[in-house]
């Protein structure tokens, strides 16, 4: 098949078209994996938090606080596809919460994400270090 006979990507289904399928915000979460809204360090970050695993993979995590409220996030990661899926939908689920409304995020994977491929480690690394990121924005600078 050349690529003029293949569908293109808007005409494709997309995961946010089955129920079953874990996604955020209308984005497939493969497509999130390998494209991840939220990579990088955000403008003027206030805290940052980095968490290394016993394998040695990492996940950092930015917040831009403003006025009490996170107005931007982001990360860096060692982990390919699933480390960028888990870390960017942790920053989705921050971004626009106040600091006391996303520190009581529990510290645990997504519901619905499936088991394998390492995406609940690398959700469980995502979401402590940006607990800890969290906890930095707390507290006032010297």
């Amino acid at each position: 098949m050349n690529s003029a006979d293949r569908p293109s990507r808007l005409e494709l289904p997309r995961a946010a078209d089955d129920p079953t399928s874990p996604f955020h915000g209308g984005l497939d979460l493969w497509e999130t994996a390998f494209d991840p809204p939220h990579l990088g360090i955000p403008a003027n970050p206030t805290a940052s938090a980095r968490v290394v695993d016993h394998q040695g993979a990492f996940v950092e995590i930015f917040v831009s606080v403003a006025q009490g409220r996170i107005v931007d996030a982001g990360f860096l990661t060692s982990l390919p596809g699933p480390g960028m899926a888990a870390a960017s939908l942790w920053c989705a689920a921050v971004t626009g919460k106040s600091l006391s409304e996303a520190v009581n995020i529990p510290p645990k994977p997504p519901p619905g994400l499936p088991a394998g491929h390492g995406l609940r480690r690398a959700a469980r690394l995502a979401a402590r270090a940006g607990n800890a990121a969290l906890v930095r924005a707390f507290r006032p600078k010297a």
